[in-house]
Parts: C-alpha cells; sequence; structure tokens
C-alpha cells in the first residue's frame, strides 16, 4: 500500500458516512457475498437476494441505510430497522435493530462501526431505548468490540451481552414419528382469534420479541411473500387449539448458501448424499447453492409445554420432508426448555451472543444473563 493510501487510512477527513437508497441494492449485495460467515472452515452467506431491503420492511416501521465511503469509494455498510420490541413482560418498547453489517475485505480493520456511529446514534429520537445486534460466537473482532468505547467518535453507545441465542438447522432426512397425544391441523382463518392470543402470551414475556395483536396479524398475512393462514400449523386436544407455529419458505427473498463445508461437514454431506437415494430424499446442495429451507417464523405453545411443540415440529418434518425442503429453522434463546426437543432430530447449530446497547450506561446495569431471549428467525 502507498504512503498516500496509508495516509488516507488514518486521517479521519477522507471519510463520510452518507444515506444509502434501494438503488444501491445491487452494489450492497456485491459487497455481502464477498463476506460470507466463517465458522471453523464451515462458510455461510446469507443472500438476501433479489432485494436487501424486502426483511427491514417486512420486519420494522421504518428502516435506515447508512454507508462509509473514503472519498468516492463505498467501504461497507449496515442498515438500522426501527421497530417495537417486548423488553420487560407486557411493556413494549422503541428499539433500534442493527443488521446486515458488512465491510469490503480488503477494507477491515478502518473502524467501522466507530466511524459511523454519529450516523446511526448522533439524532436519534430520545423514544428509542434500546439498541441490539446479533454478533455470530466466532466473530471474535466484532465481539471484541462490545464494551469499548472510543473517545473519539462519543456517539458510540455503551453496550454489552445479554444473552445467547440458537438458530437450529434440522435437516430433513429419516422419516420422524407422529405424536399421538396431539391432533396437527392447518389454521383456517376462523381460528385468528386463539392465535393472536398464544402468540401474545409468548411474545409479551419474551425478551426482545415482536409487538403482535390482531391488526398486526393481519397486515402480516397480507404482506409476507408466499405467505397466508394456511402456513400456520394448529395443535388441539379435547378439541381446544394449545399450540401454533407457521412455517414459511422466504427462500424467494432470504436464501441460506453453504459456500465451503469443510472437512467434517463436507464429510457429513457426502455420506448424507450416499444414501439420499435409498430414503427417498433431496440431496444436500453443492457449495455456492441454496438450501431449501422452511423457517419457523413464529410459535407458541399452552403453559410452554414442551411436548406440543414437539408435536408441532415432528408434523412439519415430515410434511415437508415429503415436499423436497433440505431443512427447518427453528430459533431459541439456549436457555429455553423447547430447545431440547430439538435432539429428537439431525441438527445443526449456530450460535449468536445478543448485544444490548444504550446511549446510557446505567440503562444496561440490570442487563445481563436475561432468560428467554428471542430468537428472530426472519430478520436474521
Amino acid at each position: 500500500m502507498t504512503r498516500s493510501n496509508n495516509k488516507k487510512l488514518t486521517d479521519y477527513s477522507y471519510y463520510n458516512a452518507r444515506e444509502l437508497g434501494e438503488e444501491w441494492n445491487e452494489k450492497l449485495l456485491r459487497i455481502a457475498r464477498e463476506s460470507p460467515v466463517e465458522s471453523g472452515g464451515f462458510r455461510i452467506l446469507f443472500d438476501r437476494s433479489p432485494d436487501i431491503f424486502t426483511i427491514p420492511k417486512l420486519t420494522s416501521h421504518s428502516y435506515r441505510c447508512g454507508g462509509l465511503f473514503m472519498e468516492e469509494e463505498l467501504l461497507g455498510y449496515a442498515i438500522a430497522t426501527f421497530q417495537k420490541r417486548y423488553i420487560d413482560r407486557e411493556r413494549l418498547s422503541d428499539v433500534m435493530y442493527l443488521g446486515n453489517m458488512h465491510v469490503t475485505k480488503k477494507r477491515r480493520g478502518t473502524g467501522f462501526f466507530y466511524r459511523m456511529s454519529e450516523f446511526f446514534f448522533g439524532d436519534l429520537s430520545p423514544r428509542i431505548e434500546y439498541f441490539y445486534a446479533y454478533i455470530m460466537e466466532q466473530n471474535e473482532p466484532a465481539l471484541s468490540m462490545v464494551n469499548r468505547r472510543h473517545a473519539r467518535f462519543p456517539n458510540t453507545p455503551y453496550s454489552t451481552v445479554v444473552g445467547v441465542i440458537t438458530m437450529v438447522t434440522i435437516l430433513l432426512n429419516i422419516p420422524v414419528r407422529m405424536s399421538k397425544k396431539y391432533t396437527i391441523r392447518t389454521a383456517t382463518h376462523d381460528d385468528i382469534e386463539p392465535i393472536v392470543e398464544l402468540l401474545q402470551e409468548e411474545f409479551s414475556a419474551r425478551f426482545l420479541a415482536p409487538e403482535i395483536n390482531r391488526d398486526i396479524f393481519l397486515k402480516n398475512l397480507q404482506q409476507r411473500p408466499n405467505f397466508g393462514i394456511e402456513n400456520y400449523l394448529l395443535a388441539l386436544t379435547n378439541n381446544q387449539i394449545v399450540g401454533v407455529c407457521s412455517g414459511w419458505d422466504m427462500t424467494s427473498f432470504k436464501k441460506n448458501r453453504v459456500m465451503g463445508y469443510g472437512i467434517t461437514l463436507g464429510m457429513t454431506r457426502l455420506l448424507f448424499n450416499a444414501v439420499a437415494p435409498l430414503w427417498g430424499i433431496r440431496s444436500l446442495p453443492d457449495a455456492g447453492e441454496p438450501f431449501r429451507d422452511i423457517t419457523i417464523a413464529e410459535y407458541a405453545v399452552k403453559d410452554r409445554e414442551p411436548a406440543i411443540m414437539e408435536a408441532l415440529l415432528r408434523y412439519a418434518y415430515n410434511t415437508f420432508k415429503r415436499q423436497g425442503y433440505h431443512s427447518i429453522i427453528f430459533g431459541t434463546s439456549v436457555d429455553d426448555p423447547l430447545l431440547a426437543l430439538t435432539k429428537s432430530f439431525i441438527t445443526k447449530q449456530v450460535r449468536s451472543h445478543v448485544v444490548l446497547s444504550s446511549m446510557e450506561a446505567g440503562k444496561l446495569t440490570e442487563r445481563k444473563n436475561i432468560p428467554l431471549i428471542y430468537a428472530d428467525t426472519v430478520q436474521i
């Protein structure tokens, strides 16, 4: 690197943050493709093509995309979405989620987060109580920034890790037995009221769960691509609805591409694909090809009874296996008793730290080791 370029990396006058509109979509997707997530030889690209702004629109009431430039070169970007989430039981709060953060490979180490702090945090509404983000467990450089502030950037928020969530990929391979204790059926519009009641009870008890009510539920039915009331499965006992979950094929705008399986997963894939024709199941895709996934977008069960959730997952497993899907994605916090039911299946887990931030250090003092943090499988 020339002396002139070295000077540019250290001289703050060369950097500027700008608002990025939807006309930047292709450029943003290209930067994301250049930086897949890596963990122990396993590389995965969370592909948000064809429109990186689809998920922010679906999960927030407004959003803002910012890019960091060195003169006219775009170094990286992030998207902030503004939402209402449950912070304390039954208390909704205005929060900001910071996601889709990508920095070009050759410009890493330029202090992207600090240089963007004024853009994202410098002129926020006082109603925004907290900011939050997810950092994968193996992402040491990003984790090293937690609790670190930069004297030159006063609008860097205070932050702390408040818990860990896991995204469980359930591979659809050999058949599993259905539950005999619960009846499972597809929902109809007549079931909306009990579905919303179950979701409200579950969400209001979970930290960072989204706002839900009848109006929002109906809006989701209208706005979500490839989604309707038939995406909800219900668990019943004695003709009473005791559980619900939604299975959503999001691959039209959210694809998971394994760019490199690594040695262990690569061998597992070879063995899996060798027996796939015998089992009558879909082979795992080549590196770079997308998985055909079903996302469990919402779920709730009466009294948080694991057996009800397991009955729903077993039904979903056999249903989507017959339809040729590779996997089901199920997310929750690592302390959730419902997580144990996934041991009935062959799974791959990816854990992420949940980082909570505020401009006031005092607001974080009691926010440690929070139980039952919501894992938002739609926006992650």
